[in-house]
């Protein structure tokens, strides 16, 4: 989906000349009104030192917001042009996971220079989160959440939270932990404001709460949310004791990321930059060439498949217009299956042990499919070659190679992730490949039986 553009830029020139005029007080009433994020969309209209002088304005908090939504090249940029003081409250500010996303880009000891600036608390929080992979629920996870011990009152509980809830994310559920910080349960807000002041939090809240361990992988802890439908989910280390929460917008960022990688992958197009507007040609290109190279060499076998029946072709010259029409049509049913799989694996429709059902629907796909394809080319063959030979020979060549590449298009992907490889890399190109020298070993197959050469 396109991004919209921010409301603020029809206020740009108005922007300007306020700051020529440095009036500092109109400015920070403008920006207030408007959303971080449309207001880091038009800092790009802005000088380096202007951007520096409209942070130096905004509350803390608001700067941190803003901050959080910059491009990365940007965050950095603005980093080293403000004073100490103001770089260490922005990055005490930002929400845990923003932050530690922002060190991970960072040499080590750019961030150890940053964590020096830091409060204690904090600086340790960004070590912690850092510590675990970036693709787990640890590396996911933001610590800011709500919590009380577990035995209090609702009413000492809302007391409580009044005192913490303030710059938290996520203040719809509230987790409930013993003295070891073990989440023993939850419950929310609501049932917090409807329940009587006097009664134990315990006889409220749910003691079989659904937790993510802290080293589960990212698509799967996108799948769990998603299946469950909360708005977060706590997020455990092997004691059961509390880390973090994972929150739907996280989920949001995983699903696009996985999405992204996928997509990359399927078309064989090396690995996703962070930023492809700001990313060299060469280095696009160097991802990029590693894959073609493996289809180009690929390829060279159908050449050779070529090379070596050439003396089919000669004597049956006709036999070459059919070639591409045979080669398009398995490629395609093959991506096309192989798709479909990939995206059943992806949001768990399918499973490694469903491989021979899967495989025998594609099969009876590729068979219908086949037919309704050799039909066509039976037809086409008749009409201008004048050949029933040829027509039978392309007709069912496109029945067995159409149904063989729906078939390799769903058991690929199956035995990839089986071998713990991700089943988009068999996508795209690399299937249609395969397929290609298959279809033409079929094709010769078939002519040399036909045409007893």
């Amino acid at each position: 989906m396109a991004k919209e553009f921010s409301r603020l830029y029809l206020l740009i020139p108005e922007i300007r000349e306020l700051l020529a005029r440095k009036e500092k007080e109109t400015l920070k009433e403008i920006f207030y009104e408007y959303e971080p994020v449309e207001v880091a969309q038009i800092l790009n209209e802005f000088t380096l030192k202007e951007r520096v002088f409209l942070f130096s304005l905004w509350e803390i908090d608001f700067a941190a917001d803003v901050f959080e939504k910059m491009d990365k090249k940007d965050q950095f940029a603005l980093l080293r042009s403000i004073d100490k003081i103001q770089k260490g409250k922005i990055l005490d500010e930002l929400a845990p996971d923003e932050r530690a996303d922002f060190f991970e880009e960072l040499p080590e000891e750019t961030v150890t220079r940053l964590l020096s600036i830091m409060q204690k608390e904090e600086a340790q929080n960004v070590k912690e989160l850092l510590s675990y992979e970036s693709n787990t629920a640890g590396g996911k996870m933001t610590t800011d959440f709500l919590s009380v011990r577990e035995g209090i009152t609702v009413e000492d509980a809302l007391e409580s939270l009044r005192k913490k809830a303030k710059g938290v994310e996520m203040i719809y559920y509230i987790y409930v932990l013993n003295k070891k910080g073990k989440l023993t349960g939850v419950l929310s807000l609501k049932d917090l404001v409807l329940s009587n002041p006097g009664e134990n939090i315990k006889k409220i809240m749910h003691t079989h709460p659904i937790t993510i361990p802290i080293d589960m992988d990212q698509e799967k802890v996108a799948e769990k949310i998603a299946q469950y439908d909360f708005f977060a989910l706590p997020v455990v280390d092997d004691r059961g004791r509390m880390k973090g929460i994972i929150t739907v917008d996280d989920v949001i960022d995983v699903i696009k990321e996985e999405n992204t990688e996928d997509m990359y992958k399927i078309a064989a197009a090396g690995k996703h930059p962070a930023d492809y507007m700001s990313t060299g040609s060469l280095s696009t290109a160097k991802h990029r060439f590693t894959w073609l190279l493996i289809l180009a060499i690929t390829g060279l076998f159908s050449g050779m498949i070529l090379e070596n029946f050439s003396f089919v072709l000669k004597k049956v010259i006709s036999l070459t217009f059919f070639i591409p029409f045979l080669m398009d049509s398995a490629g395609n049913a093959g991506t096309q299956a192989a798709t479909v799989t990939v995206r059943g694996l992806a949001i768990g429709e399918v499973r490694v042990e469903d491989i021979w059902r899967v495989v025998k629907k594609e099969f009876l796909v590729g068979i219908i499919l086949g037919l309704g394809l050799s039909i066509f080319a039976f037809i086409r063959a008749i009409i201008f070659q004048k050949s029933p030979f040829l027509g039978l020979t392309v007709g069912i060549t496109m029945i067995i190679t159409v149904t063989t590449s729906t078939s390799l298009g769903s058991i690929l992907p199956l035995i990839c992730k089986f071998l713990k490889i991700d089943p988009a890399v068999i996508s795209g190109p690399l299937i249609t490949t395969i397929v290609d020298i298959t279809s033409l070993l079929i094709y010769f197959a078939v002519a040399n039986l036909f045409f007893h050469l």
